[in-house]
């Protein structure tokens, strides 16, 4: 084995290893992979270019794609170190020359300039691959940086989706609150013609105004909901609030929770960019502690020069001021306080580090998407259940609407059946919007779309 003097790394190693992806563990329906652009399913035409805005022009991605070329300009600093440096060294100095030193006698005691014009070259021969991990290293760096990107277009776009889910449910909510409170407002007049008539009770009447006074209180909630949700879809966009309170109604289609594909537990590493970025991080660290254990070795270099040099400026270009060298410059460590064994224990315990939050990832990602399984299951039987009472409410109002004209009844019973079918709509749209939810939710979970496949195919055709 190479001599790797009074050093060496025995014993510093890594001890974290990556974990396999545990089973989901719940039996939901089966489903295909998240595609791109996933939010165009819900068939809105504003939502499409809101979702636009904020991929164009939202701070967060533009920090995204700094730290891109940040990572960019790293790898080229590390690819640099395989590469001849060459460098230009000029300098004219005006001194005094002692007379007692070794000068010649036309210059000691007298002033005049020390002139130098070189070429200096180096070569590191890498001997032990430290600038290829360092570059491999740098070139993971990239990636983690693109894939973050991904990652951050991801949040960035569900949470907007997200936001514009409930602005629907909030129009709709205000919009049964509103019939419901004219619904309100007839049962009341019709009380008061029947207290006037001595067929209605005074507690009757003031039972029926604390309603309109809570329907409208709600009206005026979902109100306020709609203005804050704009404010923050606007802020989204990069555009900031005043954009946000420009935006209509949403126009959603219904979109039903994303079944989970069969290929889950493997694929998910390569479909979740916040997975696929944690799992580049850890490779590149493994490129660093490489170039950490090169430091064990001696580094060979090869410099070169050649140049003029002289005393007096006019001297310079004549004959005899040429030079030039070259030799092998060996770097070898002896003693170094413990310095190399502690930078590649660092480096260890970082990949350690990077290992464990990896782990975490893997496995919040799974509680995750098993979580919104569940809930999209129990949330479709619930959703089942008040469509039903919807269906039997409208059924007691036809009844009622049939006898008050056959003259067996008064209108009050239609009217209070109207009440209970649009109350009952208000929990069907609260569950339809819940079930919205949790599709975004679930393609979020996914990935939206993003796979290590995919991201190569896009590099290929760019390049």
């Amino acid at each position: 084995m190479f001599f790797t003097g009074c050093t060496g790394y025995k014993g510093l190693n890594t001890e974290s290893a990556m974990d396999k992806v545990p089973s989901v563990g719940v039996q939901g329906e089966k489903g295909d992979w998240v595609g791109e652009n996933w939010w165009e399913k819900l068939n809105d035409t504003q939502l499409n270019g809101l979702v636009d805005e904020a991929l164009a022009g939202h701070p967060t991605l533009n920090e995204a794609q700094a730290r891109i070329r940040q990572a960019q300009a790293a790898a080229g600093m590390a690819q640099s170190a395989d590469s001849v440096q060459v460098n230009v060294d000029a300098a004219s100095t005006y001194q005094r020359f002692p007379k007692h030193e070794s000068y010649p006698p036309q210059f000691a005691g007298k002033k005049d300039t020390v002139n130098r014009v070189q070429v200096t070259a180096a070569y590191d021969f890498d001997l032990w691959g430290k600038n290829r991990a360092e570059y491999e290293a740098a070139l993971g760096g990239l990636r983690v940086a693109e894939t973050e990107k991904e990652a951050a277009k991801l949040t960035l776009v569900a949470a907007l989706v997200l936001d514009y889910v409930r602005l629907d449910r909030a129009y709709k909510m205000e919009a049964l609150k509103t019939e419901l409170l004219g619904r309100y407002g007839r049962i009341l007049d019709l009380q008061k013609k029947r207290y006037a008539a001595g067929l209605d009770s005074q507690e009757s009447i003031k039972s029926t105004e604390s309603a309109i006074f809570s329907v409208s209180a709600d009206i005026k909630q979902f109100q306020e909901e709609q203005k804050l949700l704009k404010i923050s879809i606007g802020t989204m966009t990069g555009k900031g609030a005043e954009h946000g309170l420009e935006i209509q109604r949403p126009m959603l289609s219904r979109y039903t929770v994303v079944g989970l594909p069969e290929d889950l537990p493997a694929e998910l590493i390569g479909r979740r960019p916040d997975i696929t970025a944690q799992k580049w991080r850890i490779e590149s660290m493994l490129k660093r502690i490489d170039s950490a254990k090169a430091d064990f070795y001696p580094n060979v270099n090869l410099n070169a020069f050649a140049g003029l040099r002289s005393i007096g400026l006019n001297n310079l270009l004549k004959s005899g001021s040429g030079t030039f060298g070259i030799g092998p410059a060996v770097t070898l460590p002896i003693f170094d306080g413990g310095m190399l064994k502690s930078r590649l224990a660092m480096k260890n315990a970082e990949y350690d580090e990077a290992v464990e939050r990896y782990n975490t990832l893997i496995l919040n990602a799974v509680q995750e998407v098993a979580d919104i399984a569940v809930s999209g299951i129990e949330n479709r039987k619930q959703l089942a259940d008040r469509e039903n009472a919807v269906a039997s409410l409208e059924n007691a109002k036809r009844l009622a609407e049939l006898n008050y004209r056959n003259g067996l009844g008064s209108a009050l019973p239609i009217l209070n059946t109207e009440l209970g079918v649009l109350n009952a709509k208000t929990a069907v749209v609260s569950l339809e919007s819940r079930q919205t939810e949790l599709s975004v939710s679930m393609s979020r979970a996914l990935g939206g779309g993003f796979s290590t496949e995919i991201k190569a195919d896009k590099e290929k055709n760019h390049e």
